[in-house]
């Protein structure tokens, strides 16, 4: 009788806690919320960077670097938005003959990546300064890989971005944009809800981090639009279940047309 109580019990709360947890799923914010206010607080920047060292951070890393090395194992890239320049230093580990360029507009940042740079003894390959990616510090033509991590739903001008790429991209460069999407299945923006009121510093809770970048992200149809009403030409889109990427290899000649291939 006793046992049966307690199944009973289990069953019920079972039941309650998928409810509870479909009804605050069903009142997610549905629409893009593009707002970023107090993220520059060096509380804040120190909180997002305990979380870059947690596992499923380095497990991101690890996919991008591996990823985007494929695409290119040799030349010269850019990481836009490198924050303290972990995925510059996983992609010089990996690929030996590329020479990585990180930028971002805080010198914050850039200080912990200059750092980085000398401790991992990647400094040879691995250059750290200050860029905004609306106007990249690079000539024409002159890169062979550019990458990008969780900044996508920052750019206020994506697809100036995107042009910016194509611009310096040597014809048969590549690049990968990786991001959130704010579709992201039901499971994922669950556990992004959980991290966000429990498992995060108090800097980011204070910011709804990252629960935050998830209402900020864009949907997989509208990154497409993105990228087609840009100059980046060979681009096609990849879907995980809380991510999309950007990605592929311009041709010998841009065209709005050609993207999504």
């Amino acid at each position: 009788m006793m046992r049966r109580a307690c199944l009973v019990l289990l069953i019920a709360l079972g039941t309650a806690m998928v409810a509870a947890s479909w009804l605050l799923f069903r009142g997610r914010v549905r629409d893009r919320v593009p707002g970023f206010e107090g993220l520059d607080a060096p509380d804040v920047a120190d909180g997002f960077n305990r979380v870059a060292l947690m596992p499923q951070m380095r497990l991101l890393r690890w996919f991008v670097a591996r990823r985007a090395s494929g695409l290119t194992p040799r030349g010269k890239v850019v990481d836009l938005g490198c924050g303290p320049g972990l995925l510059a230093i996983e992609l010089a580990r990996r690929a030996p003959e590329l020479h990585v360029t990180g930028i971002d507009l805080s010198d914050e940042m850039l200080a912990q990546a200059q750092e980085l740079a000398l401790t991992s003894q990647q400094a040879e390959r691995v250059v750290f300064g200050r860029g905004d990616v609306l106007h990249l510090p690079f000539a024409e033509g002159s890169l062979d890989l550019a990458v990008s991590t969780l900044s996508l739903h920052h750019w206020a001008e994506p697809v100036a971005v995107l042009d910016e790429i194509a611009r310096v991209l040597s014809a048969g460069g590549s690049f990968l944009i990786f991001d959130l999407r704010r579709d992201m299945i039901a499971p994922c923006w669950l556990l992004l809800w959980c991290v966000t009121r429990w498992a995060v510093p108090g800097a980011l809770r204070r910011v709804n981090e990252p629960l935050s970048s998830r209402d900020a992200a864009y949907t997989a149809s509208e990154a497409m639009q993105i990228a087609a009403r840009s100059r980046l030409s060979g681009w096609h889109m990849r879907e995980g279940p809380l991510w999309l990427t950007i990605e592929g290899t311009t041709m010998e000649e841009v065209s709005h047309d050609s993207g999504g291939v």
